[in-house]
């Protein structure tokens, strides 16, 4: 086997750019402070760059450092739609570049992953949006003087994002 024939972990291109994309979402719609903005630009440069590497551990610390401008941002008083949008995106962002890097390690960079990338992470926008819309909902039937009913709901829907996305 020649060295252009060598076996490379490292994930495809397209992933980083959709990793790139849907952390951009969560930046947007989390820059309601400066600090928040900081934090999750961290998180925007540091996820697809890992991903592009094939480094796990500095794709992950994106993702916290993404989460970590996510939630300044609500406690900085975001809208509730707006935190569930950066949420989701934070959410997709995070499993497309997981997807990726483990892609990577099976079967290469050389592979054909483009439909099985642009599946799963179609699939994972999808069901945090849906998520979001439940919660939204929730947010709004909570207006109505019902928190504890929400509070149940919420706990619920984020069970449901974790068991769907395992």
């Amino acid at each position: 086997m020649s060295a252009a024939e060598a076996f490379d972990p490292r994930p495809a291109g397209l992933s980083a750019w959709l990793t790139a994309a849907a952390a951009l979402v969560a930046v947007a719609a989390s820059a309601v402070t400066a600090t928040a903005t900081v934090l999750g630009a961290v998180g925007l440069v540091a996820m697809p760059v890992g991903v592009a590497r094939g480094a796990g551990r500095l794709h992950r610390i994106g993702a916290m450092a993404l989460f970590g401008g996510v939630l300044l941002a609500g406690s900085a008083g975001a809208s509730p739609a707006a935190m569930l949008v950066a949420t989701g995106a934070t959410v997709v962002a995070w499993d497309a570049g997981e997807n990726a890097l483990e892609l990577g390690r099976q079967v290469g960079s050389r592979a054909r992953t483009r439909r099985a990338v642009l599946v799963h992470t179609g699939t994972t926008a999808g069901v945090a949006a849906l998520v979001a819309g439940v919660g939204l909902g929730v947010y709004r039937f909570a207006g109505a003087g019902q928190p504890t009913v929400a509070v149940a709901l919420l706990l619920s829907a984020a069970l449901l994002f974790a068991l769907l996305l395992d």
